[in-house]
């Protein structure tokens, strides 16, 4: 189990927000490929908002993991978005220079922005993923022989303590 029991139905959720990424918006039609750009920014905040705030998986790591992969995601679809914005206000005011709304003179400038963006947050995320890996390689836990996994230990309403009873027969 990847997720905590209360949390499900997040596969669900998951499987519709990839349905919506690359289905539903087909959907729109291809002149209102703006449209169809901001639906999946949308849904990318939504979902990167979602996971930061309920966490709904068993470990830490695939939460952090989870929200910086939609958070990758969110920048290129931004990235999408300024890209179609740019070419639109050259392909629409001829004489209009772009920088004056985006900042950038340049497509090739926009693109490097976005890159150099893209691989800072994939390095602060790298960073954060090593620091708690260790952190969490230090720490002494049990582990089941079998799968060399944590025991899933459960409590029955209404209990507030597990026995853990190990020991070793030996003759001398």
């Amino acid at each position: 189990q990847e997720y905590e029991l209360t949390y499900f139905w997040w596969e669900a959720l998951e499987l519709a927000r990839k349905l919506v990424l690359t289905g539903a918006v087909l959907l729109i039609p291809e002149e209102r490929a703006f449209v169809r750009l901001v639906v999946a920014t949308l849904v990318c905040v939504c979902y990167s908002v979602a996971i930061a705030i309920v966490r709904p998986y068993n470990r830490v790591e695939d939460d952090v993991l989870a929200v910086a992969t939609s958070l990758v995601l969110l920048l290129f679809f931004l990235g999408a978005n300024w890209t179609t914005i740019f070419l639109g206000i050259e392909e629409r005011y001829q004489g209009a220079d772009p920088a004056d709304v985006l900042g950038f003179s340049s497509l090739t400038g926009l693109v490097n922005s976005m890159i150099a963006l893209v691989g800072a947050v994939l390095i602060f995320f790298l960073i954060g993923a090593i620091f708690a890996a260790r952190r969490v390689a230090k720490l002494p836990t049990f582990r089941l022989v079998s799968t060399k996994q944590l025991p899933e230990l459960t409590l029955a309403h209404g209990l507030k303590w597990h026995l853990f009873n190990s020991h070793i027969w030996s003759t001398g």
